[in-house]
């Protein structure tokens, strides 16, 4: 099957990419489609998302721009632009054609919203030791859709005051949008072009991306739907969320129907249909429908698979996670638990955490919920490091327990103290731990 490609870059960089594209010979279908600022990129990408198998978007912040907004539709994105060493060749051309050019006085614009400096001379500095691509990589990740829509008048503001201020002699572009107003207040630019070779391998790194999303988005799921209380969990319940499945699948075009087993009612669907129905792992629509029907809160799970029985398995450990926490689980055909769904808390678990639960549990002498509450908590701060009252205040216990656990955890080999912190009040200085759940 041909595949279709939308290539989404600036309208100043449409022509250029387009010239690269009917260079590239490869077997799929690239369309070139422009958009103006940030803000309006996740728009494009909305408009082609449903008729394309993936994208080529033109840098890492316009990728970064979509992916911070939710969409109908996900498809793989590969973001495109001058890798480091095209940028060093760049600057290196700049030196031969005029050896007296002061590298202190370029100015790299991609650099400027980034701690450090934004000159080649800095750029230089850094590639030597390596630290630019996982930098400006570590960066990108934090952005928010906020940040990311004053980036460009950011950058042009401040290249423009160091422009009149004999501050630079030139600029290194990679924010294309910016182009035009820098050459109306005459700042000379250049802007460097990816190579055909690396653009055709990005694309064939997409092309592969996508085969295998399509291979995902047919594997099998169950969804596995029962009261979350016990003590609702009856024949005449169970029996009202087998009516209530049905009609919500009718509803929603879904070609399966649910059946009653045991204490529960699941149903089968495939990936595709479940990437739908959660909004891509993001909501739960099934549960919302079940709240406004029923007089009784509902534990929803949903179980991929690579295959039916591991996708059976896999919704009976989603449902027991929504029996405890509440609203709705995925567990992925590697084993990862999403959820909450609908959540602000909703995280990601990696399998390699879940395997472990068990050994650490019995190492440090907890529950494995215990363990699991722990880490939880640690994934939602995006922080290995924590406080005693800090636990304490996540997992909703008192300050006491939450000593006995960091002590658990540090003859289990799972903490230790990082450091300590002097607040400006008086009393002890503070314990600072530093978790480490990987064995």
């Amino acid at each position: 099957m041909r595949r279709k490609i939308v290539a989404i870059t600036s309208q100043y960089l449409k022509e250029p990419v387009s010239q690269i594209v009917s260079e590239l010979k490869l077997n799929c279908d690239i369309q070139v489609v422009s958009y103006n600022k940030f803000d309006t990129i996740s728009e494009v990408y909305d408009s082609y998302a449903g008729d394309t198998d993936g994208f080529l978007i033109s840098g890492k912040i316009a990728k970064a721009a979509i992916e911070s907004t939710a969409h109908a539709y996900n498809r793989p994105i590969v973001s495109f632009e001058i890798d480091t060493a095209g940028l060093y060749r760049a600057l290196l051309n700049l030196l031969i054609s005029n050896r007296d050019l002061d590298m202190d006085r370029i100015i790299l614009d991609f650099l400027i919203p980034i701690d450090g400096g934004c000159t080649a001379t800095a750029f230089l500095k850094e590639l030597d030791i390596d630290t630019v691509p996982p930098h400006i990589n570590n960066w990108t990740k934090a952005l928010t859709r906020t940040s990311i829509s004053t980036i460009e008048n950011h950058v042009l503001s401040e290249l423009i005051r160091m422009w009149n201020n004999n501050e630079m002699d030139m600029v290194l572009c990679q924010y294309s949008n910016i182009l035009p107003e820098l050459r109306a207040h005459g700042i000379p630019t250049i802007y460097p072009l990816p190579s055909v070779s690396h653009i055709r391998d990005l694309a064939n790194e997409l092309l592969s991306t996508i085969e295998l999303e399509h291979m995902r988005s047919n594997l099998p799921v169950i969804i596995n739907v029962s009261p979350r209380s016990s003590t609702d969990n009856t024949p005449e319940n169970i029996q009202q969320i087998y009516v209530c499945m049905e009609d919500f699948f009718k509803k929603n075009l879904m070609n399966c129907i649910p059946q009653e087993v045991d204490n529960h009612c699941s149903a089968l669907t495939t990936v595709e249909m479940l990437q739908h129905i959660t909004h891509n792992n993001k909501v739960c629509e099934l549960n919302e429908f079940l709240t406004d029907k029923l007089h009784f809160e509902c534990a929803v799970g949903y179980g991929i698979g690579a295959n039916f029985d591991n996708a059976i398995r896999n919704s009976v450990n989603a449902r027991k996670e929504a029996v405890q926490f509440g609203k709705s689980f995925i567990q992925n055909e590697n084993g990862d638990m999403i959820g909450p769904l609908g959540s602000s808390d909703r995280r990601v678990i990696q399998n390699q955490y879940v395997q472990n639960l068990g050994k650490i549990a019995k190492q440090c002498n907890l529950s494995p919920v215990t363990i699991k509450k722990v880490l939880v908590s640690t994934h939602a701060a995006g922080s290995n490091k924590i406080t005693t009252h800090e636990l304490a205040e996540r997992m909703g216990s008192t300050v006491r327990n939450a000593n006995r656990i960091i002590q658990n955890l540090e003859n289990g080999g799972v903490a230790r103290l990082a450091y300590t912190q002097t607040t400006n009040a008086k009393g002890r200085p503070v314990k600072v731990y530093e978790l480490d759940f990987n064995f």
